[in-house]
């Protein structure tokens, strides 16, 4: 099984000229099929969140009920023609409610679709695909631009097809998808360099060893309090990551592991090593440094350096002047949050 984390915030210009978040994510499983959508609304359409909403939940629908079709369809052609003749269709079925035009509905469109060992992408508009496969990240498709400066191409637009990438394959080594608006793009993507941030892979494997209603927690409070402050634009995210199946839990890791969980060298001591254990145990409950410091027979500033470890890891949390463990210790054991 693959875990969904994703979110969506309204930009800086959008809350002071008091305009709904247009960005939208959605996701679905359903028929041995997980989908994740990400949809900007064209900040010049007034209904464009609604068109955004509209065509991320029939993407995630029509490719949880036809995604063999599509797979074994070998025309890409006639695929991306049956996908935007579907969108047209929904989203002509919101402007009737809506009594607008469809073009008030215009957003661009990313979504990823897998089953069993197979993915498909595709790609309408702005915003980055990116994967993570063997531990490094990838871009899987860049953003497509209109004919003009500062322009780009939405599921209304007529070169729709044209442009659209649709890319089909095994999923091989791959551990997982992301897929950003141009909102995220200003934080986590590179366009010189056309590299993705690294706090993604680190956001994707986190997602393995803790609860992923931590990491979504997470996710929502470094977009609010971080990400959408580097842009007035709004920003959106959806992450698509293999759940690790062989982690039993960080107390079942060998010293080894445990080493290159916690980004220390080779040649760190058992002693070293058997604190971080102590201090995670510990602090399945809320504890103080001072009380840490005593459990563990260490002064409290050298306390702080292993404290200050496991915090920059998103290991465990702070709550007031005390902290607690969020990792994952034993198979089916998620400590207590409290």
């Amino acid at each position: 099984m693959w875990n969904v984390i994703q979110c969506a915030v309204q930009g800086r210009s959008h809350i002071k000229s008091d305009i709904p978040c247009q960005d939208k994510t959605y996701s679905a499983v359903d028929n041995d099929t997980q989908v994740i959508a990400l949809a900007d609304g064209a900040g010049s359409a007034k209904l464009s969140h609604y068109g955004a909403e509209t065509v991320t939940k029939f993407i995630c629908s029509e490719l949880t009920e036809k995604f063999d079709t599509y797979f074994s369809d070998n025309d890409g052609a006639s695929v991306k023609q049956q996908l935007i003749e579907g969108m047209l269709k929904s989203l002509s079925k919101t402007a009737n409610q809506l009594e607008c035009e469809i073009i008030e509905l215009a957003s661009t469109l990313l979504f990823v679709a897998i089953k069993n060992n197979q993915f498909i992408i595709a790609h309408i508009g702005d915003g980055v695909v990116g994967y993570l496969k063997n531990d490094e990240m990838k871009i899987a498709s860049q953003p497509e631009n209109g004919e003009f400066v500062n322009t780009t191409v939405f599921t209304t637009s007529k070169e729709a097809i044209k442009t659209m990438k649709l890319i089909k394959g095994p999923l091989g080594e791959i551990q997982g998808f992301v897929l950003m608006s141009d909102g995220t793009e200003t934080s986590l993507y590179s366009k010189k360099e056309r590299k993705l941030a690294d706090v993604l892979k680190k956001i994707m494997q986190m997602s393995t060893i803790i609860s992923v209603d931590k990491v979504q927690e997470q996710l929502e409070q470094s977009f609010e309090n971080v990400i959408v402050n580097a842009t007035t634009d709004d920003c959106s995210i959806a992450i698509l990551v293999k759940r690790n199946d062989d982690f039993k839990g960080y107390l079942q890791l060998d010293k080894r592991q445990k080493q290159k969980l916690l980004g220390l060298k080779s040649s760190t001591s058992k002693k070293t090593i058997r604190r971080y254990d102590d201090i995670l145990l510990y602090l399945q409950n809320n504890q103080s440094i001072s009380q840490i410091a005593r459990r563990i027979h260490l002064k409290q500033k050298y306390t702080k350096k292993y404290i200050d470890k496991l915090y920059m890891l998103n290991f465990i949390e702070k709550n007031g002047s005390c902290y607690h463990t969020i990792i994952l210790l034993h198979t089916g054991n998620e400590v207590n949050n409290e």
